[in-house]
């Protein structure tokens, strides 16, 4: 029998989200029916899932490598983590590491690396959908601007909506007009900051008058979006179009510029005392004479000039001899091989297969069986419980019996919208000419610009050696679809591709085929 552990995370008691006591004992019930025998659990309360600063997620990737489990069980994919850089890194090391793998007792599609390439094509679909539907609408949107009528969306806090005498295909059409309690709120905001009152002294100052925002006292962040809002002037942009005639002003101008100026020193010295470099190779790239992680390094210069580069883990304890690499040349150079990778028709070709791959696995039958499975015994669930608890004659029993009831009514609504997305994307008949299309536009994009590097390193990028040598500097194993049979890219194997090559061409760049 295999061995696995628990991670239940509950990020926010404000959100309706499944219980910890909900996701273990789900979680227990998926262990349960594949065979697994769980080891540990390890609970993790009021956490964000978007930074690795959670201390029972730390714990266990600690106690990974006692080498005692071999999966790790999640409710969803998005309780191990909501960053998908972090989840990457963190899955990829798991498996490479200690052969852990992630799993999710409600989600039938593995969330692995292999769907980065998939889901960049969706999010570009996605944005081209919406331009489109931005074009049809737009007019529409123009109209409602030119006559000073409300466009829709929420109405900034000061304002209130009036109706008009006028019908529109949804109803009354309405009008922005000032809301004077909550109007005197907002001058006094904007009032105070212009003359340097620090933000949570003017919350303070409001709380102590009694004043109350949707029942709530006021805290600095309720109203530090309110202070950007140019719509408290009277005016704002649409689009390219300056709109005067939508919202009354409730702040004159040069109250409003003072408290840009404000804010603007203010973001500048946060700025100068937080500046992080990122390293977009964390985690990915390797020492081509070791093997070992290649880390984030530095230093400051006489004239106070800031140095940031790549080095050897080993190589700091003096066990390597690998020279340092220039961080922004490095990440540029692997960037520029995956352009030219993708440049070339036949990998783009072979790019789009691998994708259609995985499209077809992921919205294949067996993960819609496998959903419906968890369904229709989530609602059988559902029904033992509600038998169980018009019998039930104690209140604590009912008590108890309503608690796991929620926890099933969330697990169901959460299995039906995962369900749902696998038809959508069914829906798309995703084909290769649809890839191929998303690739040459991604070609459009500059690999000097560090967006684009963040983007296809972070999605396309599995793992780089780099070397010390003029004829191959850098390999580089790129992800486009799934083939869990490759389990790890080993330094040897990689050793002994680089000396075929050297063998039989003078370049000093390449990129081998992709890991597929």
């Amino acid at each position: 029998m295999e061995n696995a552990v628990i991670y239940a995370r509950f990020s926010s008691h404000g959100q309706n989200e499944m219980t910890i006591e909900g996701q273990v004992r789900i979680c227990r019930e998926y262990a349960e029916s594949q065979g697994y025998n769980v080891l540990n659990i390890y609970p993790e309360k009021a956490k964000t899932g978007t930074n690795d600063s959670r201390p029972s997620f730390q714990r266990m990737i600690k106690d990974a490598a006692s080498g005692t489990f071999q999966y790790i069980i999640v409710y969803m994919f998005d309780r191990f983590a909501r960053n998908r850089h972090d989840s990457i890194l963190y899955k990829e090391m798991l498996k490479r590491d200690y052969g852990i793998k992630v799993v999710s007792a409600t989600q039938p599609i593995s969330d692995d690396e292999g769907g980065e390439f998939y889901e960049m094509f969706l999010e570009w679909n996605d944005e081209k959908y919406s331009k489109r539907l931005s074009k049809r609408i737009k007019n529409g949107l123009d109209t409602c601007v030119a006559n000073g009528t409300f466009t829709g969306s929420r109405v900034p806090f000061g304002y209130r909506l009036i109706d008009t005498d006028r019908k529109g295909k949804k109803g009354t059409i309405h009008k922005v007009a000032i809301d004077e309690e909550q109007a005197e709120i907002v001058r006094y905001i904007f009032a105070e900051y212009a003359k340097g009152t620090d933000k949570k002294v003017i919350a303070d100052a409001l709380n102590a008058q009694g004043k109350r925002i949707n029942g709530q006292p006021f805290k600095f962040r309720t109203f530090e979006k309110w202070l950007t809002n140019a719509k408290y002037t009277g005016e704002y942009y649409f689009g390219e179009r300056l709109c005067t005639n939508t919202y009354p002003a409730i702040i004159d101008k040069l109250t409003f510029a003072k408290v840009q100026e404000r804010l603007a020193e203010n973001k500048h010295l946060a700025g100068a005392n937080s500046a992080v470099e990122p390293y977009l190779l964390t985690g990915k790239l390797f020492c081509g004479h070791c093997g070992t992680a290649m880390v984030s390094d530095g230093g400051t210069s006489r004239n106070g000039k800031k140095h940031y580069y790549y080095a050897c883990k080993k190589r700091k304890k003096g066990g390597c001899d690998k020279s340092r690499e220039n961080k922004d040349d490095l990440e540029r150079r692997v960037t520029q091989q995956v352009y030219d990778f993708l440049s070339n028709r036949k990998n783009a070709e072979k790019a789009a297969n691998d994708t259609i791959a995985y499209y077809e696995k992921r919205t294949g039958d067996d993960g819609l069986k496998s959903i419906d499975t968890r369904i229709a015994q989530a609602q059988a669930q559902v029904e033992d419980l509600t038998n169980a608890f018009i019998e039930a004659k104690s209140p604590l029993l009912r008590a108890g019996i309503e608690k796991k009831m929620s926890d099933y009514e969330i697990m169901l609504a959460d299995l039906q919208k995962s369900r749902a997305q696998i038809l959508l994307e069914r829906g798309r008949k995703v084909t290769a000419k649809d890839i191929l299309l998303f690739i040459a536009d991604l070609l459009k994009g500059n690999p000097d610009d560090k967006e684009y590097q963040r983007k296809i390193i972070d999605n396309l990028v599995s793992m780089v050696y780099i070397y010390d040598d003029d004829k191959i500097k850098t390999v580089g194993y790129l992800d486009f679809g799934v083939d869990e049979s490759i389990e790890k890219i080993r330094l040897d194997e990689t050793n002994a591709v680089v000396e075929r090559l050297k063998a039989c061409s003078n370049s000093n760049t390449h990129t081998p085929p992709p890991k597929t």
